[in-house]
């Protein structure tokens, strides 16, 4: 065999492998971009959504606070309550922590209720002290809580009635000037 036979004969040996090893490379890249977008996408805009729970009663929210003290729900009862689903690893949840901060400041009305969405409790009360949070946050160590409102990922909010009726489901970050508005709308419709 001449060594040009030889040379062709290597290639052929090696040049599988090395396309193999081209294709799970560029296969790897792919599924690391795709997850690094999962991780970090945005919704365009705060949503409101048709959701079943519009017009029926709240589900029940009871546990214990990251500082450890009883949350109730019902303990809120006759007043408005605007319940929170947020992560300290979600992305949108960090960029509507200041509008939440503010709203729960300035808006005496209205009670702000978060909820931990599949999150430790050392990190959402990292998270929450992070932003200066005035308000109270429930532990949902068994996706119980998320799972009677139909959360599957944060941010996700529900603007509660005086009733204890859901009003409003949002998807995604909430603004101040929309909560606002909606709490607004909702006492302009006599709640």
């Amino acid at each position: 065999m001449t060594d040009q036979l030889r040379k062709k004969a290597r290639n052929l040996k090696t040049g599988p492998k090395k396309t193999v090893r081209i294709i799970a490379a560029v296969m790897g890249l792919f599924l690391v971009g795709f997850a690094v977008l999962l991780a970090t996408r945005k919704p365009v805009s705060m949503q409101t959504v048709a959701s079943p729970l519009i017009n029926k009663a709240a589900p029940a929210i009871s546990g214990t606070s990251l500082d450890g003290k009883k949350v109730s729900l019902g303990s809120y009862s006759g007043q408005f309550v605007l319940v929170n689903f947020f992560a300290s690893w979600c992305s949108p949840c960090q960029d509507e922590e200041k509008a939440l901060v503010q709203f729960s400041s300035s808006s005496p009305s209205v009670n702000v209720l978060g909820v931990v969405f599949d999150d430790t409790n050392s990190s959402a009360a990292g998270f929450l002290h992070r932003y200066g949070a005035n308000y109270q946050a429930v532990s949902d160590p068994n996706g119980q809580i998320a799972l009677s409102y139909g959360v599957s990922q944060p941010p996700q909010s529900y603007l509660i009635a005086p009733n204890g009726v859901i009003l409003t489901e949002i998807i995604g970050p909430v603004s101040f000037a929309s909560l606002n508005q909606l709490v607004d709308i909702a006492k302009s419709r006599g709640f």
